[in-house]
């Protein structure tokens, strides 16, 4: 009877360990086809050294200014517009072109969301539009779009940034036979942001706080003493001190005119003094937006709007220059004509 139980305890083990190694044995089966069967769907492209990939490529073409030249250029060259890779230790497709912004852009929070790198958001605030989804995001986009689309606020807006440019012209350009063109116009538009839209007086020494942030943004998020990131940090510490301050003298000048007789005076002179950040104070007054999305959001925006205009910009002068005939049209007035010459021009080219 104990031989037998033995040898049926021996049995059951043996079918047991049998059974199990046959289910693992199927499910690394299916495993490594449907791994082969994802491999197949990825798009071309090279993985670079295992958890680094070509975060290396990028921050070397990134610090000579040469990132769409040196690192992707090639690689839409060699895989085409749409490419995988490894950054900052994901995995990452990137895709170029119209068709695929607009494919990205119409389907976020459906099929894709957005997703910036530990440094970002530690730079520009985890209270920033960039980090919310769904209704908050809605929210926060429709406040700030509906400030720059209201006609009345536009029509006090335009003609304080033909004011500043052309100060800006006076001061930089005139007289000057060579000037550094986007040197200048980050400045420009740096001037545009905080003045006219948010109503903040550009003092010496901000444009550079702010530029010594940017070039954190995509720095590895190491806070070791004098590296990029660090730099980067200390300087936000100092624009979020002086953003408070700001944001709070806003609201105590707002909250005074509210108590005020001549309450629609008050308001109409606070639309017009800095409209954007008027309106988000006002989201704050009203509880709907905390003071932290307010700073972290003014931060973002400035960010968003000088640097991507300031290149826009500068562009526009260099097309300009290569084709004399719509620096003509220009000059004649005809502004709808040129634009469409150099839009046309452009993709083109």
């Amino acid at each position: 009877m104990a031989c037998a139980s033995t040898i049926n305890l021996v049995s059951w083990v043996f079918s047991f360990f049998a059974a199990a190694a046959m289910v693992c044995i199927i499910f690394f089966l299916a495993r490594k086809k449907s791994c082969s069967k994802n491999k197949k769907e990825l798009p071309p492209g090279e993985m670079g050294i295992p958890w680094i990939g070509e975060t290396i490529q990028f921050f070397k073409a990134q610090r000579k200014n040469r990132l769409f030249e040196d690192f992707f250029q090639p690689r839409v060259t060699k895989h085409g517009k749409i490419f995988k890779t490894s950054l900052f230790g994901s995995s990452t497709v990137v895709m170029n072109g119209a068709e695929a912004n607009r494919f990205v852009l119409s389907n976020e929070f459906k099929l894709v969301i957005s997703s910036w790198p530990s440094s970002s958001v530690q730079l520009m605030g985890k209270d920033c539009i960039m980090q919310k989804q769904g209704e908050q995001h809605r929210f926060l986009r429709g406040l700030i779009s509906t400030t720059l689309s209201q006609s009345a606020g536009m029509e006090a807006l335009v003609p304080k940034i033909c004011n500043t440019v052309q100060l800006h012209l006076d001061r930089y350009w005139r007289g000057q036979d060579r000037l550094h063109l986007y040197r200048s116009t980050k400045i420009l538009t740096f001037t545009i942001v905080f003045e006219s839209l948010l109503g903040i007086k550009v003092e010496a020494g901000m444009l550079e706080s702010f530029e010594r942030v940017l070039e954190g943004v995509f720095a590895p998020a190491v806070s070791f003493p004098g590296s990029r990131f660090s730099r980067a940090k200390k300087a936000r510490m100092g624009i979020q001190k002086m953003l408070v301050k700001v944001v709070r003298e806003k609201r105590i000048e707002m909250e005074g005119g509210r108590q005020d007789g001549d309450h629609h005076d008050h308001h109409h002179h606070h639309h017009q003094e800095g409209m954007l950040l008027s309106q988000l104070v006002a989201g704050m007054i009203r509880g709907d937006i905390t003071e932290e999305e307010v700073i972290d959001n003014v931060v973002l925006l400035v960010f968003a709007a000088h640097d991507t205009t300031s290149f826009a910009i500068a562009m526009s002068f260099k097309l300009l220059a290569q084709y004399p005939n719509s620096h003509s049209l220009l000059l004649q007035g005809t502004y709808i004509k040129c634009i469409l010459s150099i839009f046309s021009i452009s993709l083109k080219t």
